[in-house]
């Protein structure tokens, strides 16, 4: 089933990047379509979503320290920013 995403005002959209050492996680919270969906195709399904009106308004992943694969993919610059021409 496709999910439906809530249409977040444009100067709301945000990408937070946390890293708690105290837990051992990266934690990257979305709230942005496209970039929930490239999160999505390379990290696979977010821990948590967050709904607003029976959509998605948001998305996080919390990723172990100890699988440095899906951290060194989550933090590249193409998955982040896109692609710059």
């Amino acid at each position: 089933m496709k999910e439906s995403y809530f249409n977040t005002d444009y100067q709301e959209q945000e990408t937070t990047i946390v890293i708690d050492y105290c837990k051992s996680l990266l934690i990257i919270y979305s709230s942005k379509k496209a970039q929930i969906e490239r999160l999505k195709s390379r990290l696979g399904e977010p821990t948590v979503c967050f709904y607003t009106n029976h959509k998605v308004s948001g998305s996080k992943w919390e990723i172990p320290f100890n699988e440095k694969r899906k951290i060194a993919s989550a933090l590249s610059r193409p998955l982040l920013i896109g692609n710059i021409k």
